[in-house]
């Protein structure tokens, strides 16, 4: 499905005329206050907030801002108020490698390596788009940061990025084989605009991108603790009271813009326009990938497809510290939804839902609507525990792991990593309670144990060799 901004005039002209009143921002006087309704039970001075517009046919036909920015010094969340958007800000990625192939710059088939020579070579082609889409195979950087401690709020460098992938021993599949989200390969696609580019990533966006659209208050957060003007602070609920969430972090291209409820209509609005990027460009962005084996994925470049209640519905969600944000577009209607928010909380799916819901005059979803959870496997008995233990040594994360015995039940740990208690799920297979999906005991032909194979959701396969007494390092 294209924009509708792709269309014909003729063809926009017949298809406005047959829309629903509910879509006309003067067939509906009080679209307003059935919003305000809607939003009513988040109008407190005690708490967080958040910002919330919406636009059809580049029309602004709602925006507010609900809560406080700063509850320190009691400042109200307005649409004017300055938030991270989180991974919504990969669209606005995508757009910037788009532009920069149509300048004839780059192709998005080729491989990464021509512009990152450094990076090893896996054994397999590993290109642009492949990172566009999330099927590259490269290690997931949260994951891996988590596994070495990484707590929230110690902050991702920019170079973090780069360091992983350089120092990755392998992918997690071949790439093109299969869809992980990725943030490292966005990461990555941050320093090709800068590379290609030939300026620093937030100038070129600001040039390319922002200013031509009018987001002249969206900021790109490169450098650590960048104060940027009417911005809110970022909250958590901990025990009943809020705490901030500090973002320390410096990484771009996954993330790390800041930007205002005004800034991203204007961005919804390119949708329909095209101003920045034409036609075939905003056709790129929301084409979606294909695998190896000729599946097609949800996930388009930075856009992901879904569907609501029967329509067709692009979106995105992000987060970061304790913010949170949701884009949506319809590209049917030509509506557009943004969402942002300073608190960890916040379910802006949930919320854009319901608004979705007034703006389509549909009835609401009926309560008890909910997938049926996945079956867990039962962990099975471990006959010799004693025998797991012992201590091994990452290469890839430079970094010393330890399974250990602790009142008949084996753990998990590093000197930075929290204790991570283990289940069997069968012969020499474990998993971790939390994040670890799985740890794998391997065996030389005599049946010692050579080491382990630790693997999370977004780093498959880690390799962890065991280190005997009287090894060094």
């Amino acid at each position: 499905m294209q924009y509708v901004g792709i269309l014909s005039r003729v063809a926009l002209t017949i298809f406005f005329l047959g829309l629903t009143e509910a879509y006309s921002q003067s067939a509906d006087p009080d679209i307003t206050s059935k919003l305000d309704n809607l939003f009513q039970e988040f109008d407190r001075t005690d708490s967080p907030g958040f910002g919330v517009g919406i636009i059809q046919n580049g029309k602004t036909l709602y925006r507010r801002g609900i809560g406080l920015a700063n509850l320190e010094t009691r400042t109200v969340f307005t649409p004017e108020t300055v938030s991270d958007i989180g991974s919504v800000a990969k669209q606005l990625t995508c757009m910037g490698i788009v532009l920069l192939e149509q300048q004839g710059k780059l192709d998005l088939d080729d491989d990464i390596r021509l512009y990152f020579p450094d990076i090893p070579d896996f054994g397999s082609k590993v290109t642009i788009r492949q990172l566009m889409h999330h099927i590259s195979g490269l290690r997931e950087i949260y994951d891996v940061l988590a596994l070495c401690g990484w707590q929230q709020g110690d902050g991702i460098h920019q170079r973090d990025a780069v360091d992983l992938v350089l120092h990755s021993s392998a992918l997690n599949f071949p790439p093109g084989s299969r869809y992980a989200y990725c943030n490292t390969g966005y990461m990555l696609l941050g320093n090709l605009i800068a590379k290609v580019g030939g300026k620093d990533f937030e100038q070129w966006m600001r040039e390319n991108i922002f200013l031509p659209l009018g987001m002249e208050d969206t900021y790109i957060m490169d450098k650590q603790g960048e104060l940027f003007s009417n911005c809110a602070e970022s909250y958590a609920r901990r025990e009943g009271h809020w705490v901030k969430l500090y973002d320390n972090s410096t990484a771009f291209g996954q993330g790390g813009v800041y930007s205002t409820i005004p800034d991203m209509l204007k961005w919804l609005d390119n949708f329909r326009t095209g101003k920045v990027g034409g036609p075939a460009g905003l056709q790129q962005l929301s084409t979606r990938g294909i695998l190896s084996s000729g599946d097609t994925l949800d996930y388009a470049l930075g856009i992901e497809h879904a569907e609501y209640r029967g329509n067709q519905l692009l979106e995105h969600t992000g987060s970061s510290a304790g913010y949170r944000a949701i884009l949506c577009y319809l590209p049917d209607y030509d509506l557009g939804i943004m969402l942002k928010s300073n608190y960890s909380d916040f379910d802006g799916e949930a919320l854009s839902r319901k608004i979705l819901d007034l703006l389509l005059r549909l009835p609401p979803v009926p309560a008890g609507a909910v997938a049926a959870a996945k079956s867990r496997q039962e962990p099975l008995p471990v006959q010799t525990p004693e025998s797991y233990t012992g201590r091994f040594f990452s290469a890839e994360l430079e970094q010393f792991f330890e399974i250990y015995l602790q009142e008949n039940k084996l753990f998990f740990r590093s000197r930075n990593l929290a204790p991570v208690e283990l289940e069997a799920v069968g012969p020499d297979r474990f998993r971790g309670r939390g994040f670890i999906d799985e740890i794998v005991i391997e065996r030389d032909k005599k049946q010692k144990m050579t080491g382990i194979r630790v693997s999370l959701e977004g780093a498959r396969g880690i390799w962890m060799e065991k280190w005997d007494k009287g090894q060094s390092r």
